[in-house]
């Protein structure tokens, strides 16, 4: 065998001296390696186990000592039960296999094996430990279990023994973790050895062989290969020397091919620019050609804007994003002016970049071009017309791309693209040219403008169509002839040669003439001459074009009506009137004589609008429109004013004031006469038939005299219409002249409306309460009165401010504030016991129901108050039912269902009917004071309140008499049966805290 094993080791001994040199040098440096690193671990394997084996003893006393310490008084007073408590603190240790405490003689105590408690220990190691010195004794300690025992001594007494056991599991395990930690370390070091010792001997023979695989590379066509050596020996500088040569071979030839390929994209790119017929077509194609061609990584065209901006035209498919987010500006002071096509087109020569990365000027840019990869940049300016237009820009993903070659051959092929710009523009050219002579053609045949051309001479050369159509003249008959020697024209009128030198001093002339067809019709032409001269500034040419205007004049004249007259009465209106009136003044002033101006309103003609329709009201106007017009003289003007307003202007009356004054008045009674014979006017049936129906109508008339005395025309109206008011006053189908008092009247209203709407602002109006009693003198209410507390004027009663309101649209403001106030005063009182029961009435205007929203602000100031519907009652009057009736009973219905409850005041002085008043959801009628005041038994004023009385019994209505001041009215109207009284009898209308005075006490 030793024999043999020598031979074995003899045979490997050879073998491995026939191995490579970096292969002997790695076998022989991992064994040593393996065998020391063997030992070393079986020697720390060793250690690691004494180690645990000590920790794992020491862990067992320290629980032993516990044990002894905690369990000696239980031991000493031999409780059972007290050293089970403390071994139960034992169990859960995990490595704990027995925790038991024995007697002196070895009996156990106490053991967390509760069946072992009270028995003997028979076992050799128990039987050897009762026969040792009361010291801590290690009875166990192997690869298995660990068994302490400690002596528990009280008093220098042995009184038991503490035992514990614990299991080796976990040391095991630990050490099985140490071990395999230390193979694994064991491994992975003889790894890395044995690799170090390839690596080391692998560089010393690698050079070469890299050396003879960049030369088989290169042999084989692969122009990229290169040596990788490093460092400064011999075959590494070798190596570098190959490298240099390689690099310059290969970029010569690179340099070529793109020489080369850019050759191909121009030749390509001139292909195109002579077949592509569309512009933007054509750029796009050469951007794509580039790209292709050279290889680069974007081209685009763009454009330099009115702006200041360079705007993207066109560019290549390849990264389109880069582009989407490009922004240039020409102005060198904005930071995107630094752009490289910004730069060419600023520089107006090509702008190269080729480490655009390295730029700090175009650092906003940098963030897109490391994205596309983007390394250099050109930009070549693109002219049109010898004008820069923009650029051609070239983005290229090497950097030093652009070389002095590759940027003189774009710079060329960019010239190309100017000159097929211009080409472009050549042809549009031609093409407009083209197509503005063949519409020059065309809007000369099918003009609506007779349209004809002579030469410098006068002689006509030329006529279109409409030439033709308009004087009746074919071209044949005119062509060679002058304008003079064709009748077209008359004579002294537009072509003689006054219009025709006119035409040649001012370039051009235009007018309106009066022109004569081929068979004699006149009609009306708007003419046009033009001069037309050549480059050197001598006249050619005359076109003269001309049209119909009949047509326009006639629209005009429309126009005019529309504009100055009123359609329905064919009247003049307003402002033809102011228009006429402020010429008449003035002629007046010159000429020194004196004239009027009358304002005339039609009586009642609301009335009969609103019962009748407008239908008959329209009638009725045009009939009086022409009355009028029969009244007056030829040299006077009617004019409507509006509505059922008319004005006359009467002129020169007299150069007497007083005759002035008698002819206006003659004219003006007249008028008046004239205004009161019947109207026969057409009424529409049911059926669709029409019936004559007779109405008789009047006017009122006011008078202003004028002699130039400086008013203007609406200073002049506003007294005609002050005095036509003064004439309404006196009873209407009446004339009354204006004089300067009624002018002082209009000055004092005027200021008492400024008052009432401060009043209005400053909340000077207030509510004052007048009682309402029954038959038997009990209060049943009040009405709330308005008054006006002027800080001038005083308190102003309700006669005195009321009609203004109306006239000023101020009514409804004043109503709905006494309508607010008053339900606010209900709900006061429906908090007071003694007037809980109340009822208040408060007037309201017509103007105020007739509101669109009248019920619905109603319901909203009563949720606003809380004031009790069913105690408010509304006062309405008479002329209330001149209006549509239904549309009245209508919103009295709607605010009935509220609770409300309404009242006619004043009844029996206006125009109500029992056939509209049964209509109405009355509650109550109110005697107007008038027949109160009036009172005696036989007199008309008794009858009508008998009536009245008469009418609300049989209406089932309450009725109050308003205006009782005496016993006798009173006593007479209880006899006739009157229910309820009002007046001064019992108090006047007093401020509301003295109104409810009167309930306190």
């Amino acid at each position: 065998m030793t024999a043999f094993f020598r031979f074995r080791l003899w045979e490997l001994l050879r073998r491995f001296g026939r191995e490579s040199i970096h292969r002997r040098l790695a076998l022989a440096f991992g064994g040593v390696s393996l065998i020391m690193m063997l030992s070393l671990a079986g020697l720390l394997l060793k250690q690691q186990q004494n180690f645990l084996d000590q920790a794992s003893i020491l862990r067992a006393k320290t629980l032993a000592n516990g044990l002894a310490s905690s369990g000696s008084s239980w031991v000493l007073a031999n409780d059972v039960v007290g050293l089970k408590e403390v071994l139960q603190g034992y169990q859960k240790n995990p490595n704990l296999v027995r925790a038991f405490v024995l007697s002196p003689r070895g009996r156990v105590l106490a053991s967390t094996r509760s069946e072992e408690t009270g028995l003997y220990v028979t076992d050799e190691l128990s039987q050897h430990l009762l026969d040792q010195p009361p010291a801590t004794q290690v009875l166990l300690a192997d690869r298995y279990m660990i068994d302490v025992a400690v002596p528990i001594v009280v008093n220098q007494r042995l009184v038991g023994w503490a035992r514990i056991e614990l299991d080796q599991k976990a040391t095991q395990a630990n050490l099985r973790i140490v071990a395999i930690a230390s193979l694994r370390f064991i491994v992975v070091t003889v790894l890395i050895l044995l690799l170090v010792s390839l690596w080391l001997s692998t560089s010393l023979i690698k050079p070469l062989q890299s050396l003879m695989g960049v030369a088989s590379a290169i042999e084989t066509g692969a122009r990229n290969e290169r040596s990788s050596l490093e460092g400064n020996n011999e075959i590494s500088q070798l190596g570098r020397s190959l490298n240099h040569m390689l690099d310059t071979l290969v970029s010569s030839e690179q340099q070529l091919d793109l020489l080369n390929r850019v050759y191909a994209a121009w030749t390509e790119s001139v292909a195109v620019i002579v077949r592509e017929a569309d512009e933007h077509s054509l750029l796009t194609r050469i951007c794509n050609i580039l790209v292709e061609k050279i290889r680069l990584r974007l081209v685009f065209v763009g454009m330099l804007d009115a702006s200041g901006r360079i705007d993207v035209l066109t560019h290549s498919d390849s990264e389109p994003g880069y582009v989407d987010k490009l922004h240039i500006e020409i102005d060198p002071h904005s930071p995107y002016g630094q752009a490289v096509l910004a730069r060419a087109i600023r520089q107006k020569q090509p702008c190269i970049l080729n480490d655009f990365l390295g730029e700090p000027d175009t650092q906003i840019w940098h963030q897109l071009a490391r994205e596309a990869g983007i390394q250099s940049v050109a930009a070549f300016p693109l002219l049109r017309n010898k004008q820069i237009i923009g650029g051609l820009a070239v983005y290229s993903e090497q950097a030093d791309f652009f070389t002095d070659n590759i940027i003189t051959l774009l710079n060329g092929l960019v010239n190309d693209i100017s000159y097929a710009l211009d080409n472009f523009d050549r042809e549009r050219q031609r093409k407009q040219a083209e197509i503005e002579l063949t519409l020059a053609a065309s809007v000369f045949e099918n003009s609506q403008e007779g349209i004809m051309i002579t030469d410098a001479d006068k002689t006509i050369r030329r006529v279109n169509l409409m030439f033709s159509v308009l004087t009746g003249y074919a071209a044949e008959e005119c062509i060679g002839k002058t304008p003079q020697q064709i009748a077209c024209w008359p004579q002294q009128t537009a072509l003689d040669l006054a219009v025709w030198d006119n035409a040649d001093a001012r370039q051009c002339w235009q007018g309106e003439v009066d022109s004569c067809r081929r068979d004699g019709e006149h009609y009306p032409q708007w003419l046009s001459i033009t001069k037309v001269v050549d480059e050197s500034g001598h006249l050619t040419h005359y076109v003269v074009t001309f049209t119909d205007i009949t047509e326009r004049k006639l629209n005009e004249a429309r126009i005019y009506k529309l504009a100055f007259y009123d359609p329905l009465t064919d009247l003049p209106n307003r402002r033809l009137l102011l228009e006429k009136l402020e010429a008449a003044l003035i002629a007046n002033q010159r000429k020194g004589g004196y004239g009027a101006v009358m304002f005339l309103d039609l009586d009642r003609f609301k009335i009969l609008n609103d019962t009748q329709g407008h239908n008959f009201g329209d009638q009725l106007l045009i009939e009086a429109g022409k009355r009028l017009c029969r009244s007056v003289r030829e040299v006077d003007m009617v004019a409507r004013h509006g509505g059922d307003e008319f004005v006359i202007l009467l002129e020169e009356l007299s150069t007497d004031q007083q005759a002035a004054a008698v002819n206006a008045q003659k004219i003006g009674n007249k008028i008046l006469n004239e205004m009161n014979q019947v109207y026969r006017l057409h009424q529409v049936n049911p059926e669709g038939g029409t019936t004559m129906v007779e109405h008789y109508s009047s006017a009122s008339i006011g008078v202003a005299m004028f002699h130039g005395s400086g008013l203007d025309s609406e200073d002049l109206l506003k007294q005609a219409d002050m005095a036509m008011y003064q004439a309404k006053q006196a009873g209407r189908n009446t004339l009354c002249l204006f004089d300067p008092q009624m002018q002082a009247g209009l000055n004092k209203r005027a200021a008492l409306e400024a008052d009432l709407r401060m009043g209005l602002e400053q909340n000077q109006f207030k509510l004052f309460y007048q009682l309402q009693l029954d038959r038997q003198r009990r209060v049943v209410g009040a009405e709330a009165v308005l008054r006006w507390e002027h800080p001038l004027r005083g308190l102003v009663a309700p006669g005195e401010f009321i009609g203004l309101a109306e006239e000023s649209g101020l009514i409804v403001a004043l109503g709905n504030r006494a309508l607010l106030d008053a339900c606010g005063t209900l709900a006061n009182w429906a908090l007071i016991p003694a007037m809980a029961e109340l009822n208040l009435a408060v007037n309201i205007s017509a103007k105020q129901l007739s509101q669109q929203n009248f019920v619905e602000q109603l319901q909203a100031l009563l949720s606003q108050t809380g004031a009790d519907p069913r105690r408010l009652k509304l006062e309405i009057s008479e002329n209330l039912l001149l209006g549509s009736v239904e549309n009245t009973v209508a919103v009295m219905q709607a605010a009935t269902e509220l609770g409300v409850g309404f009242s006619m005041d004043d009844f029996g002085t206006g125009y109500s009917s029992l056939t509209h008043l049964q209509r109405l959801p009355l509650t109550q009628l109110k005697i107007d004071r008038a027949f109160v005041s009036g009172l005696s038994n036989e007199s008309d004023h008794a009858a009508i309140v008998r009536t009245i009385l008469a009418l609300g019994q049989s209406l089932n209505v309450q009725v109050v008499a308003e205006g009782v001041e005496t016993e006798r009215q009173l006593a007479y109207l209880m006899s006739c049966g009157c229910q309820y009284f009002q007046g001064y009898l019992f108090g006047c209308p007093e401020p509301l805290a003295d109104f409810n005075a009167r309930f306190n006490g």
